[in-house]
């Protein structure tokens, strides 16, 4: 009996995806005006394909925060190379309404399907995410920047904050890894 709990507990761990939270600055720029904002963006690996997910996406103009949702894009390949994984992606997608309870209505699920093009780049400490969406009915070219790792500061994980994090994120920024 103790073998079939243990065979399945193996199934289980074998066929499940993993998730990977990153935490960093968010760089919202709609047509040169730059906010910045801390969020999360989620990676989950399954089955060999990655699932993106901004939650809870917004544009902010001074005193003025419009929620526009949820950013998910599913089943995305990843071409590997010196340890950092790249997914490239250009399509219309839909959003989905947010669940953030300080805003009260969500535009995206109305202005969707929206144009978008993401590039990331990421390991498992490290975060780097390039999106442009070029909204023509609403004159607005958006442009998000993110870098983010799941351990703040040591982005190669030697155990330490030093020059070498900052070499390591330069070059996954710039592709050079």
């Amino acid at each position: 009996m103790k073998k079939i709990f243990v065979l399945a507990a193996l199934l289980l761990c074998s066929v499940a995806a993993w998730a990977t939270d990153y935490t960093g600055q968010l760089n919202v720029t709609v047509n040169g005006t730059l906010t910045q904002m801390p969020t999360n963006i989620t990676m989950v690996e399954d089955g060999g394909k990655y699932n993106f997910s901004l939650k809870n996406f917004k544009l902010v103009s001074g005193e003025q925060v419009i929620g526009v949702g949820n950013i998910e894009l599913n089943g995305l390949e990843a071409v590997e190379a010196y340890g950092i994984k790249t997914i490239t992606v250009e399509q219309d997608i839909m959003i989905t309404e947010g669940n953030d309870p300080e805003i009260d209505q969500w535009i995206g699920p109305v202005i969707s399907p929206i144009p978008l093009k993401l590039t990331a780049r990421f390991n498992n400490q490290v975060l780097s995410v390039d999106i442009d969406i070029n909204m023509v009915t609403l004159n607005q070219i958006i442009k998000v920047t993110f870098v983010g790792n799941t351990k703040p500061g040591d982005v190669n994980s030697d155990g330490a904050v030093n020059v070498s994090d900052v070499t390591t994120l330069v070059n996954m920024i710039l592709g050079v890894l």
